[in-house]
């Protein structure tokens, strides 16, 4: 996995190198400078692809990491938006999307290897056993628990916060909350009276609708998870974009 930090937020984001792994760890670490193109973040790269045999695609989707041949770049999507050119895949962003929200042009980036942080042990192998890619991301200065897998054909994301008093689990941002829109409020208000068992219908502080869970001890942390998918399922607009 690489972990892609931005020192402008005091974040990082982790991606899963799935394809052309040789060609990135022969090049980290290095720097570059990011770039926002709709809901879309790139940045160039020292790496170099060769494309003649490659499969690219001309769709992509929310959650997806590619490479574009034309600037030797990395692009991370996180929403609506499709490739300008044709793309190679080359893995998953682990860590919930809308971080990249807060990504602005011009940020400098620093492309390292990434390494889990072995004081989450439990809450990683607790995941790892329920079939979840796990990394430990830095959020406004601090180390988090991130995980990814696809469910249904459906990415569930979520971070974890471990704190002194227990776990707290946020989903990736369903969509921004509006509440101005009469219909989607009301609908989410009558879901959120619906839900069963640890997960509920909850915001984030950056406005998305999300599924979050808190627990006590790790021993209750799988149920907790498992109800987050679920509910994350029935989410009938979470889909495959």
């Amino acid at each position: 996995m690489l972990e892609l930090t931005f020192n402008d937020i005091e974040s990082s984001v982790v991606i899963e190198v799935k394809k052309y792994e040789d060609e990135f760890y022969k090049k980290i670490p290095f720097k570059s400078t990011a770039s926002v193109w709709k809901h879309e973040v790139y940045f160039s790269t020292p790496i170099k692809i060769d494309c003649k045999q490659c499969e690219k695609v001309y769709k992509v989707y929310r959650g997806g990491v590619y490479y574009w041949p034309p600037g030797d770049a990395l692009c991370l999507f996180y929403g609506l938006t499709h490739a300008y050119t044709p793309v190679i895949y080359i893995g998953d962003i682990v860590d919930p999307v809308q971080i990249l929200h807060h990504v602005k042009n011009g940020f400098k980036v620093s492309v390292s290897e990434h390494t889990l942080d072995l004081k989450f042990k439990d809450v990683v192998d607790t995941l790892k056993s329920l079939g979840y890619t796990v990394a430990t991301p830095i959020r406004n200065n601090e180390k988090v628990v991130t995980a990814y897998k696809y469910r249904n054909r459906k990415r569930i994301s979520f971070q974890i916060y471990v704190e002194d008093y227990g776990f707290h689990i946020e989903s990736e941002g369903v969509v921004k909350f509006r509440e101005d829109d009469l219909t989607t409020y009301m609908r989410l208000l009558e879901y959120k009276d619906s839900i069963t068992g640890y997960a509920r219908l909850d915001l984030s502080e950056e406005g998305f609708v999300v599924i979050s869970a808190t627990v006590d001890s790790i021993s209750e942390l799988s149920k907790a998870v498992i109800d987050v998918e679920k509910n994350l399922e029935n989410i009938e607009f979470l889909s495959r974009v």
